[in-house]
């Protein structure tokens, strides 16, 4: 103000003479005339503060040593290595060809984040990133499936996303201090542990990096800065590239294209610039390119609509009732709102049944979206009223620009627009919490009591640090993740089964078969084959075939993914589990059905061999299955002419069944093939088994 008092304006006169009340109505008149009076409009103070926003050196000190901190909480993950890489971990990058094989760019733009194809296999996520794919490639290229390199390039991208918000701060207004408060805070969120750790997560991280990016360097045509006005088409078309490689990171790039126009039409909104028509010709090329990119990935993809949802991944998208999905859905939020603010619970996941379906209108549960909403109405008064000046300080954006990330990141996650391939996912907020972030710390920034709120802040961000610390320990590998969330997801079937799983690995049979019928217990409804078929192999494997058969015969109806285990494994168990049950003429009819799916299946060509027969030799079915016992190894041998099994098989059926010559012959075949691994005669056949 001081260098305003000293600006002589026209008809002015600034004498020695003039007294002090003079003097004082003259700074009054001034004061209106720049915030808002009759003479000018505090419009004109948009793009650059009069005044620089306050320094507090101790709040500097503070943020930084929480910055720190949160970069400490990081630091073990930098040893943790891949192979001990959780599910989707191995299905989209280690069993992902686009990975490991030769690069094949046209195989890499048909196939969606797991490795499926988009067009003619036979169910796709449609989650097309092949951007990210690229980076796991990189990853491989220089160090294989073994190693940190895919951990540590995880924590490094989380960290050069938490600095790149702290310098979008302070072009959305924050002073040094606050904007090193913001990344601090960005850095310590528990909530990105599985961003960060589940290694699929670093779509999220590449598409924030990638949207800050683009915002930074588009910024300088939004504030008209001096000296940028001839390379606005140059930032613009630089923008809106990074922003398509962001949404071939991660889908959710494609709306950011949303924030760059909000911004432009904010800040036309509060700007009396002279150019105006150019503003307003970056809004429309903005437009016409976000609308012409998000065009182009529909229509690519064929729509956003998952096919064949999986009821156990989102059961409130499969649900009939109208009024339950949408009481399901406002809890989703709710709990969503809650991860974002106190992440005191983590979990890998929350399928079916972790968050039980909102069936009544007065489930008292549905007071948490209520918060949820009312909070975020807040936020934007709030943000609102900060737009319009206050005494001598300009509007501020920041609030609002950072709700704008949390809406334009949060409604495509939201089931708003389409229904989501998960119930919730704590990978989906590292996106949000950025928004959010953002809102909260310009509010305190420009709030009337900002030391307070930073030190509220602080304790927040100590609090977040610990748990973080807590939390990342916890995904060292995918028994410790799947051990420590099992212990306390209690009410989801996946998470039991994944327990289950690594009890299995530990050939812990009773605590495995025990946490599979609790899996199983979840789902009245038989739904999910997997925990029924481990359930049965373990049955069969203790001796108890009646009940293996039982549950194996509801895991051959149930739903299971192709990604974790072939059709063919479920009908091969089931069929062994007949035989054992004195049904040979059953069980070799379910031996076929595995082969119907899988004419090369090797186990199940041999255990059908062993049936048949052991049947025809019995009497139990008729002589014409020895001779198709006999074809079926033939087979086998000729898919796979290095295996004994099959080799030392065929002798015992052919002496079973008095082909002493022909067995001979084989013998003879075999111990000139491998003399150390034919052994002694075999006198009984032998069942191919093994846990998957």
């Amino acid at each position: 103000m001081l260098r305003m008092l000293l600006v002589r304006q026209k008809g002015t006169d600034y004498s020695p003479n003039v007294s002090c009340g003079m003097f004082t109505g003259r700074v009054l008149q001034l004061h209106k005339s720049a915030f808002g009076g009759e003479r000018g409009s505090w419009r004109s103070l948009a793009g650059v503060p009069r005044h620089a926003p306050s320094f507090s050196k101790p709040l500097l000190l503070a943020a930084s040593c929480l910055a720190a901190a949160a970069a400490l909480s990081w630091a073990p993950a930098l040893t943790y290595d891949f192979q001990g890489g959780f599910f989707m971990d191995d299905a989209m990058i280690q069993k992902n060809p686009n990975v490991y094989e030769e690069l094949n760019w046209r195989r890499l733009f048909r196939t969606d984040y797991w490795g499926l194809d988009m067009f003619e296999g036979p169910w796709t996520h449609k989650s097309f990133r092949p951007l990210t794919v690229l980076t796991f490639r990189w990853n491989h290229a220089i160090h294989d499936f073994s190693g940190s390199g895919f951990h540590i390039v995880n924590v490094l991208l989380n960290a050069a996303c938490a600095v790149l918000l702290a310098v979008f701060g302070q072009h959305a207004g924050l002073s040094l201090d606050w904007a090193v408060l913001l990344g601090a805070l960005f850095l310590a969120h528990p909530i990105h542990t599985e961003s960060v750790l589940y290694i699929v997560g670093r779509a999220d991280l590449l598409c924030l990096l990638l949207v800050l990016l683009a915002a930074l360097i588009y910024a300088p045509c939004i504030k008209e800065q001096r000296g940028f006005a001839a390379l606005a088409p140059v930032l613009a078309v630089s923008a809106s590239a990074l922003l398509v490689a962001a949404g071939l990171c991660k889908e959710t790039g494609f709306c950011f294209f949303g924030l760059l126009a909000g911004w432009e039409i904010l800040r036309g909104l509060t700007s009396t610039s002279q150019s105006q028509v150019f503003r307003a010709l970056r809004l429309v090329a903005i437009l016409l390119m976000g609308i012409a990119a998000c065009g182009v990935r529909v229509w690519y993809t064929g729509g956003t609509a998952i096919d064949n949802m999986d009821p156990h991944s989102n059961p409130v998208a499969v649900h009939t009732d109208r009024w339950v999905r949408l009481r399901s859905y406002a809890l989703v939020h709710g709990i969503y709102a809650k991860l974002l603010v106190f992440p005191t619970f983590l979990s890998y996941d929350y399928s079916f049944d972790a968050i039980p379906l909102v069936f009544d209108a007065t489930d008292l549960r549905l007071l948490l979206p209520l918060t949820a909403y009312l909070g975020f109405g807040i936020l934007l008064v709030l943000s609102l009223a900060v737009l319009r000046p206050k005494a001598c300080r300009s509007p501020a954006e920041g609030p609002i620009i950072g709700l704008a990330i949390l809406i334009l990141s949060f409604v495509p996650m939201s089931n708003i627009l389409f229904p989501v391939g998960t119930m919730i996912g704590e990978r989906l907020l590292y996106i949000p919490s950025a928004g959010l972030l953002t809102t909260l710390v310009c509010l305190a920034h420009r709030s009337a009591c900002p030391r307070l709120l930073s030190s509220l802040l602080l304790l927040a961000g100590g609090l977040a640090v610990w748990r973080s610390a807590l939390r990342v320990p916890e995904w060292k590998d995918s028994d410790s993740i799947t051990t420590a969330d099992g212990m306390t997801q209690l009410r989801s079937a996946r998470v039991q089964f994944n327990l289950a799983n690594v009890y299995l690995k530990a050939k812990q049979y009773d605590e495995a078969l025990a946490t599979y019928q609790r899996a199983i217990d979840i789902d009245p409804t038989d739904h999910d084959a997997l925990p029924l078929y481990h359930a049965g192999q373990i049955l069969f494997f203790k001796g108890r075939h009646q009940e293996a058969a039982r549950y194996l015969e509801k895991a051959v109806n149930g739903y299971f993914s192709p990604l974790t285990i072939q059709e063919e494994e479920i009908w091969h168990d089931y069929a062994l589990s007949l035989f054992f049950m004195q049904k040979p003429q059953a069980s070799v009819a379910h031996f076929q059905k595995a082969l119907a799916i899988n004419p090369g299946f090797t186990k199940a060509l041999n255990n059908m061999a062993c049936a048949a027969g052991l049947g025809a030799v019995t009497g139990a079915l008729s002589k014409e299955y020895y001779q198709h016992a006999i074809n079926a190894l033939d087979q086998a041998v000729r898919i796979d002419p290095g295996n004994v099994l099959y080799w030392r098989n065929a002798v015992a059926l052919m002496m079973a069944g008095g082909d002493q010559q022909r067995a001979t012959v084989t013998w003879n075949q075999l111990v000139a093939m491998n003399p150390q691994g034919a052994g002694q005669p075999p006198s009984d056949c032998s069942w191919e088994f093994y846990f998957r």
